[in-house]
């Protein structure tokens, strides 16, 4: 065997390496062992891939390491790395590079660059591990570069920033029409609660109107005069709009035969507003509605009369005089017994007849359902 020098056999072994790596992944075989199928988008199947990777990683920490050492880029060790930064700048272009061309190539395919998931997953904990870092080192958490304001954990200048930020967000969602300008209507509802519960008890130990933090005029109250004007004239507007539109004027559920309250508003109240200050109010109303020469109980024009029309008959028939059953106008409904068919329904029992006549039916052969009030057979006629 004739000797050969050590540059000429590294020669062979590449081409040999190169030749059986090229034919093995026309093959669609891994490259290294030649027996599986590689993993899809690699060119080792998953045991030789698993047999490397240990060794790659210890060599690549290791070489890592002595270049870093040394001052210089960790990924080529040529050049020293740049400026904040851990590559050099050809590496770093490179890398650049590298990823926007695998970009471009993963969005004409339509396949997203990283899973969503795992990648908001790793966001989220690079986030929270760079953040208590920061803070460990008594930083803004935002930028690492400021101490943090007082009782925060961001500087100023990034406060200020996020604040721009939230006031645009929130303006160009309310031009949309989207509630609290496009966040979660309901976390933005529980913390703006939670701020409130806090600024109204720092208010009320310091004894300030709880509504805009001014000192009260009254000793000992909780809301100034402007305060209480302000929610008054509000509860009176509240109050007419409800009335007009027949709803119950605490709750705004529907409201029966015009009164302020529904059924179960009306028996509330009844039962927590002591009965003085209720029949005040009774007899303060009804002196300023005679003198208006309005109806004592719903307010309409009377004519001098302490109730109108309707209410008269309806305290009428609530009242002790009115007993028994009410009178109502009879009718007849004539039935067809072969048919079943409904006739018509009548006024009055000579109507009756001359249907019968017109339909040429006997008596025998309809039925005649008369509804008659009990009361009318024992009541004269109103003639």
């Amino acid at each position: 065997m004739t000797a050969k020098d050590i540059d000429t056999l590294r020669a062979e072994y590449r081409e040999r390496y190169h030749r059986r790596t090229a034919e093995r992944r026309s093959k669609g075989l891994c490259v290294h062992c030649g027996e599986r199928p590689p993993k899809p988008g690699r060119s080792r199947c998953e045991p030789c891939a698993a047999k490397k990777r240990p060794a790659h990683r210890a060599r690549y920490h290791r070489r890592t390491a002595e270049r870093v050492a040394r001052g210089l880029c960790p990924k080529c060790g040529k050049r020293p790395p740049a400026p904040e930064r851990s590559q050099c700048a050809p590496c770093l272009e490179k890398d650049a590079a590298a990823g926007r061309a695998r970009d471009a190539k993963l969005r004409a395919a339509g396949i997203p660059r990283r899973d969503p998931a795992k990648a908001a997953d790793y966001e989220r904990g690079r986030n929270r591990r760079r953040a208590e870092d920061r803070r460990a080192r008594g930083l803004c958490a935002a930028c690492g570069k400021s101490p943090p304001a007082p009782g925060r954990a961001s500087c100023e200048p990034c406060l200020e920033k996020r604040r721009v930020q939230g006031r645009a967000k929130y303006a160009a969602g309310k031009a949309a029409g989207k509630l609290y300008g496009g966040a979660d209507p309901e976390a933005c509802r529980k913390a703006a609660r939670a701020r409130s519960r806090r600024r109204r008890k720092a208010w009320i130990e310091a004894g300030l109107c709880v509504r805009c933090g001014a000192t009260p005029e009254v000793e000992g109250s909780t809301n100034c005069d402007s305060c209480k004007a302000k929610r008054r004239a509000r509860g009176r507007r509240k109050y007419a709009e409800r009335r007009a539109a027949g709803l119950c004027t605490k709750c705004g559920s529907p409201a029966f035969d015009g009164q302020a309250y529904c059924g179960a508003c009306a028996a509330i109240r009844d039962v927590q507003r002591p009965p003085e200050i209720k029949n005040a109010q009774s007899r303060r109303r009804y002196a300023e509605r005679r003198a208006r020469d309005r109806c004592t109980d719903c307010g309409a024009p009377s004519q001098g009369a302490s109730r109108c029309v309707p209410c008269a008959e309806r305290s009428h028939h609530r009242s002790t005089y009115f007993k028994g059953i009410p009178i109502w106008d009879p009718s007849w409904t004539v039935v067809e017994i072969a048919t079943g068919e409904a006739l018509g329904t009548f006024d009055s029992e000579a109507d009756v007849a001359l249907c019968l006549a017109f339909a040429k039916l006997a008596r025998d052969q309809v039925e005649v359902i008369a509804d008659i009030s009990p009361m009318a057979m024992h009541t004269a006629p109103p003639w």
